[in-house]
């Protein structure tokens, strides 16, 4: 019988050795983080950096003079106020406490928070006030130092309950006085600074 036949042969019968297979090894269950792992990672990916920087300049405890601007720049009935800005939360955010002194003695405060989203790339500011039961959140990007930073905000209009889009700039012309602009459409329809709000750094 030659070779060709006996192969036929073995393979029929299924008598074909085989070389010995290794066992497959055990799978080995690999324990999920804990949670203070987790932090730890979410904490390392989160850390500020040089857009967070970039806010120091907003710091500190400041008089604020509130303005209206008309079509030719010029400013006027100015309502005064402060502010007070500071780090929280590991220098992801600034939080900012303001107030505004209207004529006839009513005060009205806002509160907010303002940091840049690494993820998104872009800053976020969220603002509440006695003057609105909603939480505003405004984005927007630039640099406060070098031309602003351009912020916009959704809001719903009361009355008609349509969606408006509120503009506004904030800037820092030097590191005693920041400037936030509203911008919007003039009666004529133009966009142009409608309203702006001096701030000086107190003390």
């Amino acid at each position: 019988m030659n070779r060709a036949a006996v192969l036929v042969l073995l393979l029929s019968t299924g008598c074909v050795s085989h070389p010995e297979r290794p066992a497959p090894r055990a799978s080995v269950a690999v324990a999920p983080p804990t949670l203070a792992e987790q932090a730890a990672a979410q904490e390392a990916a989160t850390r500020p950096g040089r857009e967070h920087k970039a806010l120091d300049v907003l710091v500190g405890a400041w008089t604020a003079s509130n303005v209206a601007v008309d079509e030719r720049g010029n400013e006027s009935d100015a309502v005064p106020g402060r502010a007070a800005i500071g780090w929280t939360l590991g220098g992801r955010y600034l939080r900012i406490d303001a107030s505004l002194d209207l004529p006839g003695g009513a005060s009205h405060l806002s509160s907010g928070f303002l940091g840049y989203d690494r993820v998104t790339q872009e800053y976020q500011w969220l603002m509440v006030s006695d003057l609105s039961t909603g939480m505003g959140v405004a984005r927007g990007r630039g640099d406060v130092s070098r031309g602003g930073v351009r912020f916009v905000l959704d809001i719903v209009e009361p009355r008609t309950g349509t969606i408006a889009r509120a503009t506004s700039v904030l800037r820092a012309p030097s590191p005693d006085h920041l400037v936030l602009e509203i911008v919007g459409p003039d009666a004529a329809g133009l966009e142009r600074v409608l309203r702006r709000t001096h701030y000086r750094r107190a003390g």
